[in-house]
């Protein structure tokens, strides 16, 4: 019998994955498109937001499938909402910033 909990929480961890790995290729090509050190574009908005979204799914898979111990649950799921949290001011940050160049024109 297929155990549907553990094929929906290992496809968090996956798609958490990808979308590390995806945001990682692209903002190594675009670095090198713009002349930059990769490290310059790790502070872009775009790779914040979408690095915190790939680690909070990916922690959150985890957390909620893999941890055998009460406090390996914890410890991913406390990663998942930092994560959840760190994101979360990447978008307000977003916000922000558009709310003060609507303000200028």
């Amino acid at each position: 019998m297929i155990d549907w909990y553990l094929v929906a929480t290992s496809a968090l961890w996956i798609l958490g994955a990808s979308i590390l790995l995806a945001a990682f290729s692209y903002h190594q090509w675009l670095a090198g498109e713009r002349g930059r050190r990769l490290r310059d574009q790790w502070r872009e908005r775009s790779w914040q937001r979408a690095s915190a979204a790939g680690m909070l799914l990916f922690c959150l898979g985890f957390g909620l499938s893999e941890g055998s111990r009460w406090w390996e649950r914890v410890a991913w799921l406390a990663l998942a909402t930092s994560f959840a949290i760190q994101g979360f001011h990447a978008l307000r940050q977003r916000d922000e910033v558009s709310t003060a160049e609507r303000s200028r024109r």
